[in-house]
């Protein structure tokens, strides 16, 4: 997919301001309970699916309050349990949101790299023959940036096609 050059940088405001509201989003003020879970734990704590969400949501608000007999307070009471569903479901809603920003700054982010990966391959390729041509300085750049091209494109001996 083509795409206009981007050709553009934030300024100094901008920065700014996007690290402004990371810091805030991130400030213990505005999400007071803040875990940072091993890769371990990540795979081993038990969780809410969405197989499971409508079984701990019945559980929550139908099964432990007209079942209070069977409430034993050992994991919690009725009332933390309800906080931690309120909770999840508010936070929820902001990770969707996240996730669509992290997206369109990584699409973002990915256009530039590749229109600059572009023009550097050009500028690898020109500097390639101009060196052919001795033009003064074009080895050191060719030579510069050659590893990074190294075993892209035509290698010389292309494999048989196979037959049927």
């Amino acid at each position: 997919m083509p795409f206009s050059k981007i050709n553009i940088t934030l300024t100094a405001a901008q920065v700014t301001a996007i690290q402004a509201a990371i810091t805030a989003l991130k400030a213990q003020a505005n999400m007071p309970a803040q875990f940072n879970l091993t890769k371990e734990e990540r795979k081993t704590l038990s969780n809410i699916s969405n197989e499971r969400y409508a079984y701990v949501q019945r559980a929550i608000k139908n099964h432990g309050p007209n079942n209070a007999n069977l409430v034993s307070g050992f994991a919690g009471t009725q009332a933390e349990a309800g906080n931690d569903l309120a909770f999840y479901d508010q936070v929820e809603l902001f990770i969707g949101q996240l996730k669509q920003i992290v997206e369109i700054y990584e699409d973002t982010q990915q256009v530039a790299g590749s229109e600059a990966y572009t023009w550097t391959r050009a500028l690898y390729n020109t500097s390639k023959d101009a060196a052919a041509n001795q033009v003064p300085g074009a080895d050191a750049v060719a030579d510069d940036l050659a590893p990074m091209f190294e075993g892209q494109g035509n290698q010389g001996d292309t494999p048989p096609i196979p037959t049927p």
